[in-house]
């Protein structure tokens, strides 16, 4: 054996020390691509999860998710083989005791239940006769059982009188014999003249009613053996005895008496009785057999049907199964594509840029998903770089604050733009305590020393979101520029502060992440954008100011006395718009623009140089194409931006 052999591991080594190869049975980590990340955040920012599906509809040949969907399909073939297999041997199982039932039911017709009715008979005549032999009446005839005589204990005055009653019944039968026979002998003088024979009149065969014709000469032998035996045989009288005591109601004393007058009497009874013995067996044991044929017959045809229904269900259950079998693998692709949906959307949450909504119950939480604030903030990282990318003209001021430079703090990084100043060895330890399975670093993760300043901007972007900017995709490119110059004013000096208001019939503050759901909708009410913007910048304790304004008209509501919004005097809305303005000028280094977007006439344009000549500020018309790259520009350059650094 080589040294190569002896190593448990021989592919990884270091130092001297072999490491085992964990790589096997470990579920990889699932990293998106630069590329994937800005296509996904880009799709969410402007379709919400719907951009997801648009990302995963396009095809990809390469990449890290072509990589995991092609995982995934390979997956969903395997578990897809592994339940057709299961459900195969479970249909398999369902056939072959399908199969020994009906194997059962053969062999309980083959033991003697058969169909036809010669099999029947035959087997039924063996039973029948079984049962008559059982009788006890037959097996004293046939010496094989006697009834018991019981001895009753009795006192020595009751044996005297027992004793003198049967005297008395002694005397009694023989005088009743003498009778009987004076009787039978005029009684056959009276048939012989009748009939002109000597002879007595046989019973004909088959009087007896039987089931079968067979068991009668066994009948005839026992009524010959009868007659023989029961004038010595007493336990053959009391059996027969009993059985006229039950049929006529006769106590034994008077049986003994129309005995000793009629012996002939009693040997006819006593042969009914034995016909009715053999008769009764014999119709009890046929009518025991054919309700077990009939119950026979029933459970067969009980069986038959549930083989038959079961017949069906199988035939339905495999038609089903093959169905399931090629919609399954019809829908692979879509079952890849909800299993990559699922990773993606595992993904986006684990770097923070999707969440569930605070108020979603638990049965809506993982069907409902919005983007974060991180999200937005990214997308507008994208659109900052496109426009300074294409604006290759403009300069970076990026760095350029002169106060307190070269003091440095370590914090968490805010904006991408801090990268270069990343702390490597804090980052790599908030990793792996964040997600240790997980290689990759990030954004969260990231600690940077970062400049700090005092020179600090508080800015206030005021969005026109009116009906009328639904025109033309005005409102959508307003969104792009505040995006933009939201990254813009936070990349100069993380430190620095934005506020956005939406003005509409109403103004309100909005976030960042509100901006991206914004609706066209109302009139436009300067007056009350512009009151809460001046707040705000008089509140400010930064040392430097900036108000911009994307609008597409004039002012056309304003606040009454009660604070209720008023649409329709122009006039008014424009004059409490200028006084909301003027009062602007108390704010310190404020530098104010005025964005207006496709203005139909001059008009527009004079009432906009008003309001900003009221706030020492200017007007640039833009295109709505166009004024994301006049925005940034326009802070970028402006003189009076740059003033103070």
């Amino acid at each position: 054996m080589t040294s190569e052999e002896r190593i448990p591991y021989p592919h990884i080594r270091g130092g001297g020390v072999v490491l085992p190869d964990c790589s096997q049975g470990v579920y990889r980590p699932f990293r998106l691509t630069t590329g994937e990340k800005r296509q996904l955040i880009k799709g969410l920012a402007e379709k919400g999860l719907q951009g997801i599906d648009d990302f995963l509809a396009k095809p990809k040949d390469q990449g890290a998710v072509a990589e995991r969907m092609e995982e995934i399909r390979q997956r969903i073939n395997e578990q897809l083989e592994k339940v057709q297999a299961r459900r195969r041997e479970s249909m398999d199982d369902e056939i072959r005791r399908l199969v020994e039932r009906g194997a059962i039911v053969q062999g309980r017709t083959d033991d003697g239940f058969m169909e036809d009715d010669a099999s029947f008979r035959r087997f039924s005549s063996e039973q029948i006769r079984g049962e008559i032999l059982a009788n006890d009446l037959i097996g004293i005839i046939e010496g094989r059982e006697y009834e018991k005589d019981y001895v009753e204990k009795v006192s020595f005055f009751r044996k005297i009188w027992n004793s003198i009653r049967a005297f008395f019944r002694w005397f009694l039968k023989k005088f009743l014999s003498v009778l009987g026979r004076i009787k039978r002998l005029f009684s056959r003088k009276d048939k012989d003249r009748d009939q002109g024979s000597g002879g007595s009149k046989k019973r004909p065969k088959g009087a007896i009613s039987l089931p079968f014709p067979s068991i009668q000469g066994d009948l005839d032998r026992w009524e010959k053996e009868m007659d023989k035996r029961i004038d010595e045989d007493p336990h053959l009288q009391k059996a027969v005895n009993q059985r006229i005591s039950d049929k006529y109601g006769y106590d034994s004393g008077r049986i003994e008496l129309k005995r000793s007058f009629d012996p002939g009497w009693y040997k006819e009874e006593a042969k009914k009785v034995l016909g009715e013995e053999v008769r009764s067996s014999a119709e009890k044991k046929k009518t025991e057999l054919e309700r077990e044929r009939s119950d026979l017959a029933r459970s067969k045809d009980d069986i038959k049907e549930k083989e038959r229904k079961l017949r069906e269900e199988l035939m339905h259950k495999e038609k089903k199964l093959l169905q399931e079998n090629e919609e399954s693998e019809k829908n692979i692709d879509e079952m890849t594509h909800k299993e990559m949906k699922k990773e993606l959307i595992n993904s986006l949450s684990f770097m923070g840029y999707i969440e569930r909504p605070m108020d979603s119950s638990l049965e809506d939480a993982s069907m409902e998903w919005e983007i974060t604030e991180a999200l937005v903030e990214k997308f507008s990282e994208f659109i900052l770089a496109e426009v300074m990318g294409r604006s290759s003209g403009m300069k970076d001021r990026r760095g350029r604050q002169i106060s307190d430079a070269g003091v440095y703090e370590k914090a968490r990084m805010r904006t991408i733009a801090e990268e270069p100043r990343m702390d490597m060895l804090q980052t790599l330890v908030n990793a792996r305590i964040n997600h240790p399975r997980d290689r990759g670093i990030e954004p969260f993760d990231v600690v940077v020393h970062r400049e700090v300043t005092t020179s600090e901007l508080h800015g206030v972007i005021l969005v026109d979101v009116s009906g009328s900017m639904e025109e033309n995709l005005r409102l959508e490119a307003a969104k792009r520029s505040v995006l933009a110059l939201t990254q813009a004013i936070k990349r100069e000096n993380p430190r620095n502060k934005v506020d956005l208001i939406s003005i509409s019939t109403r103004a309100r503050p909005v976030t960042l992440k509100e901006i991206m759901t914004l609706e066209p909708h109302g009139f436009t009410n300067h007056q009350e954008g512009f009151a809460l913007a001046r707040t705000l910048l008089e509140g400010s304790r930064s040392d430097r100011h900036l108000l911009f304004l994307i609008t597409d008209g004039l002012p056309e509501a304003y606040l009454d006395i009660s604070g209720n919004p008023i649409a329709g005097d122009l006039e008014k809305a424009m004059d409490l718009t200028l006084i909301e303005v003027s009062s602007l000028v108390r704010v310190p280094d404020l530098s104010f623009e005025i964005f207006l977007l496709e203005p139909e006439d001059n008009t527009f344009i004079e009432a906009a140089k008003r309001i900003a000549k009221a706030g020492n500020g200017d007007v640039i018309v833009a295109d709505p194409q166009e004024l994301a790259y006049k925005v940034i520009g326009e802070y970028t350059t402006s003189g009076k931006v740059l003033e103070g650094i």
